[in-house]
C-alpha cells in the first residue's frame, strides 16, 4: 500500500471532503425544499439519536485502530496491523449488534419517553440498519488512514454520498409524498443504504487473505490479545465518551429546544419549524470549513503517532503548528465572509431570511469550532485523549444550561441557545490550547498564524464586496454574480497568502507532486 506524505494525505481528504460535503450540501437544500422544514426537523430529531447509537461503535474504536496501526507499521509489524484490525472489527461489531438488539426491543419506550414523539417511530426503526454498516466501514477506514493510504477511505466516502442522494432523491422525485413522517423515513433509510454502498467498496478494496496472518492470535485471553484489548480501549472510551457526549447534547437539543421554545410562546408547529432551520439550514452552512480541518484531523492522528512511536518530537511539532496554521487560514476568511454575507447567501440558498439571521450570529464561532477540531486530534495523536474530553464536558455543560434555562425565558428566546454555543466553543478552544502548549511546549506564531490572515481576508472582503457591487450593476443574476465575487475574492485570498510568504505554495504543491 502506498504511503502518502502528510501535506499529500491532508489534500487529498480535503477533495474527497470538498466533494462529499458539496453533494451533501446540494442534498440537505434539495431535500429542504422538496420536503419542507417540517419533515426536516422530525429528520433532525432522529440523526442525533442514531448518532449517539453509532459513536458507542464507530467513534473512538476506528481512532484506536488509526493509532496503532500507525504505531505498529512505524516498527514494521504486519502481523501487530493485522492484530489490531481483526480484533477491532470483534470489538466494533458486537458491539453494534448488542445495541441493534436494545435498539429494536425497546423501540416504543424510545420513541415515546426519550425522543418523547410518537411520530418518528418509523424512522427511528429504519435507523437500526444504519448501526451495523457504519460501525464495519469506519473500522476499516481506520485501518487505511492508520497506513497513510488514503484513496480507499476516500472513494468509499464518495460513493456513500452519491447512492444516499440518488436514493432519497429519486424516491422523492418519483412517489412525491407529502406526509412529513414518510419523507424523515426516507431520509434515514438512505444512510444505511449510503453506508452500505461504501462498506461493499472497501470490502473490496481490501484484501482479506491477509487475515490469515491473524489466525494464531485470535485467542481472546491470551496475554498479547488482553493487552491489545486494553489498549484499544484505553484510546477508545475517552473518545467515544466525548463523542457520545456532543451526540446526547444533539439529542438533547433536538429534544429540548423545541419545548423550551414552546414553553416561551411558541407553537409547535414554530417551534420545530425554528429548529429545523438551525440544525438543518444554518448549521451546514458553518461547517463547511470543516473540509479541511477534518481532513487535518483525520490524518494528524497516525501522523504523530507513529513520529512519538519512534521518539521523532521535533517533527511532531512542526506538523501540530502547520495543522494549526492551515485551520487558521482557512477558518478566519470564511467567518469574515458569514459575518458580511451570511444573510445574502441565505437567501440565495434557502430564500430564508430567518436562516442567514441564525447563521450570521453563530459564524462567530467558526474559528473555535475549527481550532478544536484540529488541537483535540492533536491530543488525541499524543495520546492525550482523556483531557480532550474533560475539555469537551466543561464546554458542553454550559451550552446545556443555557439551552434549558435561557430559550424558556421570553426576553431570550431561540438566542438562549445561540449565547450557550458561543460561550462553549470558546471555552473548549481555550481549554484545548492551553493543553496542547502544555504538552508540547510548541510556540504558535501570532504574525504568521493569525494576523497576516487577517489582513489577507480582510483584502479578500473588500474585493468581493467592490466585485459584487460592480457586477450587480451590469448582470442581473445573482447567483452569477454572488459565484464570481466569491471566486475573485478566494483567488485574491490565495495570492495574498502567497505575497506575503504566509504559506510557500509552490513549496506545498511540489511536496504533492513527490508524493
Amino acid at each position: 500500500m502506498k504511503k502518502s506524505s502528510f501535506l499529500y494525505g491532508t489534500f487529498l481528504l480535503i477533495i474527497v471532503n470538498f466533494i462529499v460535503r458539496s453533494l451533501g450540501f446540494v442534498y440537505k437544500i434539495i431535500f429542504s425544499r422538496l420536503v419542507g422544514s417540517e419533515a426536516i426537523g422530525l429528520y433532525h430529531m432522529v440523526f442525533p439519536f442514531l448518532m449517539v447509537i453509532i459513536t458507542i461503535t464507530s467513534a473512538g474504536i476506528p481512532l484506536a485502530v488509526s493509532r496503532l496501526v500507525a504505531k505498529e507499521n512505524s516498527l514494521n509489524n504486519r502481523k501487530g496491523i493485522y492484530k489490531v484490525l481483526t480484533i477491532s472489527l470483534f470489538l466494533g461489531g458486537s458491539l453494534a449488534f448488542i445495541l441493534s438488539i436494545l435498539v429494536s426491543l425497546n423501540l416504543e419506550f424510545i420513541v415515546s419517553k426519550i425522543l418523547k414523539n410518537d411520530s418518528i417511530y418509523y424512522p427511528v426503526l429504519f435507523s437500526i440498519p444504519a448501526i451495523s454498516f457504519i460501525t464495519f466501514s469506519s473500522i476499516i477506514r481506520g485501518f487505511f488512514y492508520g497506513l497513510k493510504d488514503m484513496k480507499p477511505p476516500a472513494n468509499a466516502q464518495i460513493l456513500e454520498q452519491i447512492g444516499r442522494i440518488a436514493f432519497v432523491l429519486g424516491y422523492i422525485s418519483y412517489k412525491n409524498p407529502t406526509d412529513p413522517i414518510l419523507c424523515a423515513t426516507i431520509g434515514i433509510i438512505g444512510i444505511s443504504i449510503g453506508e452500505c454502498i461504501g462498506l461493499i467498496y472497501l470490502i473490496f478494496k481490501f484484501n482479506f487473505r491477509k487475515l490469515k496472518y491473524t489466525k494464531q492470535f485470535i485467542k481472546i485471553k491470551s496475554n498479547s490479545s488482553i493487552k491489545l484489548i486494553t489498549s484499544i480501549l484505553y484510546i477508545s472510551i475517552p473518545i467515544t465518551t466525548n463523542r457520545l457526549v456532543s451526540s446526547l447534547i444533539q439529542t438533547t437539543n433536538s429534544i429540548l429546544i423545541p419545548q423550551r421554545l414552546i414553553v416561551s410562546g411558541y407553537t409547535s408547529s414554530q417551534a420545530i419549524q425554528t429548529f429545523g432551520k438551525i440544525t438543518g439550514m444554518a448549521m451546514p452552512l458553518l461547517f463547511l470549513p470543516f473540509t479541511v480541518t477534518s481532513a487535518l484531523a483525520v490524518n494528524i492522528i497516525p501522523n504523530i503517532s507513529e513520529k512519538i512511536a519512534v521518539k521523532k518530537i521535533d517533527e511532531v511539532k512542526a506538523q501540530c503548528n502547520l495543522a494549526i496554521k492551515i485551520t487558521l487560514i482557512v477558518a478566519i476568511p470564511i467567518t469574515i465572509m458569514y459575518a458580511l454575507l451570511g444573510n445574502h447567501i441565505s437567501m440565495l440558498i434557502y430564500n430564508d431570511s430567518d436562516v442567514g439571521k441564525y447563521l450570521s450570529i453563530i459564524s462567530s464561532t467558526t474559528v473555535f469550532l475549527c481550532m478544536h477540531n484540529t488541537l483535540s486530534s492533536i491530543l488525541h495523536g499524543m495520546g492525550k485523549q482523556v483531557m480532550t474530553t474533560v475539555n469537551y464536558l466543561l464546554g458542553m455543560s454550559v451550552q446545556l444550561y443555557c439551552t434549558y434555562f435561557l430559550i424558556s425565558n421570553p426576553r431570550y428566546g431561540i438566542n438562549g441557545f445561540f449565547i450557550g454555543f458561543i460561550i462553549s466553543s470558546i471555552i473548549v478552544f481555550s481549554l484545548d490550547m492551553i493543553t496542547v502548549k502544555r504538552a508540547l511546549n510548541i510556540k504558535i506564531s501570532i504574525l504568521e498564524s493569525v494576523i497576516k490572515p487577517l489582513i489577507c481576508s480582510c483584502i479578500m472582503a473588500l474585493v468581493i464586496i467592490y466585485t459584487f457591487k460592480s457586477l450587480s450593476l451590469v448582470i442581473f443574476n445573482d447567483i452569477i454574480v454572488t459565484i464570481v465575487s466569491l471566486l475573485l475574492g478566494g483567488i485574491v485570498y490565495l495570492l495574498m497568502l502567497s505575497i506575503t510568504k504566509t504559506l510557500n505554495i509552490k513549496s506545498i504543491v511540489q511536496e504533492i507532486k513527490n508524493s
